[in-house]
């Protein structure tokens, strides 16, 4: 059961590939037997022929919004004084052995 739906999944993403290749070169065939204008001059004549696929163009209109937004910086004066508790304990390393551990 599982190599057949596996089998299914290679033909369907295979014709997900192949779609728009296919697609187009039908399209192409359909205006295959077209004459089209070679003249490299600038010149103006009707249009050739009407095909709502060829006319599709994608126009751009998701222009971002224009955001009237500004920008503060405000600044503020810290001033830092560093809190130093000095505490003397004379006898804080009494209480430690007075030799290094041994090496081995």
């Amino acid at each position: 059961m599982y190599g057949l739906t596996k089998k299914y999944f290679a033909y369907f993403f295979l014709f997900l590939l192949l779609f728009p290749i296919a697609e187009k070169a039908i399209h192409a065939l359909e205006h295959h037997d077209e004459v089209h204008c070679t003249i490299t001059d600038k010149h103006f004549h009707e249009q050739e022929h009407e095909c709502s696929i060829c006319d599709f163009t994608i126009s751009d209109n998701n222009n971002l919004p224009s955001n009237e937004i500004a920008f503060v910086i405000t600044s503020q004066i810290f001033s830092f004084q560093e809190f130093v508790l000095e505490v003397n304990i004379p006898f804080s390393f009494s209480n430690l052995p007075s030799r290094a551990p041994p090496i081995a």
